[in-house]
């Protein structure tokens, strides 16, 4: 009598009931960080060498003339520093081919440490105030905490979107313009910079190949 009260019972339960104490078993394990995804760019994908696969481990031999302050004396002084090795160092250790580095370098500088753009970006790398905070800088004018600055940005652009193309595009104009467009802004500045570094990178790969 018991038994069969209790198959009625289940027969009669609504199915949401039933299955209550397993209604998270098909719950995402995680929470998405990204809510808009990027569509497919309509250029040809490029992809980052990394360090250990680039043939650009050592860059032609560039010397910075820069401020800087005596470990000594504590004064500043005009000192020069290899901007070649702090672009191969600061590649290596986030993993990146030094050859885009140095490439975004010249088109954002001229690799001059004092530039200064019309929209307020300052350095090597033309890093704006509020992007340089964030990454830690505080002056924003020395060429180590730029050039490391900006690099770790671009990479983190990089292993955000995964192509070459739109870490450029969100290292121009932001990665909430890439985020918003679904891929490269339509920025006529931005559309420029991106074809010009990228086809850059590739012609120049392709010579020491």
């Amino acid at each position: 009598m018991k038994l069969s009260i209790l198959i009625a019972l289940m027969v009669t339960l609504p199915a949401a009931l039933v299955g209550a104490e397993n209604s998270y078993s098909n719950a995402p394990t995680a929470i998405p960080t990204r809510y808009v995804t990027p569509k497919k760019n309509k250029w040809l994908p490029v992809y980052l060498y990394s360090f250990g696969e680039s043939a650009f481990q050592e860059l032609p031999s560039r010397t910075l003339w820069t401020r800087t302050k005596d470990p000594l004396t504590l004064e500043m002084v005009t000192a020069p520093i290899s901007l070649s090795q702090l672009i191969c160092d600061t590649a290596r250790s986030n993993d990146l081919d030094p050859l885009i580095v140095d490439i975004l370098t010249r088109h954002e500088s001229g690799f001059d440490a004092e530039a200064v753009s019309p929209a307020g970006a300052c350095g090597l790398m033309q890093l704006m105030p509020d992007t340089a905070a964030a990454m830690g800088v505080t002056n924003i004018h020395d060429p180590v905490q730029n050039v490391s600055a900006g690099t770790r940005y671009l990479a983190q652009q990089y292993r955000r979107y995964g192509e070459l193309q739109l870490a450029l595009a969100a290292y121009n104009a932001g990665p909430s313009a890439v985020d918003s467009y679904g891929g490269i802004p339509p920025y006529s500045e931005t559309q420029n910079y991106v074809a010009s570094i990228t086809s850059e990178y590739v012609r120049n790969r392709r010579k020491r190949r």
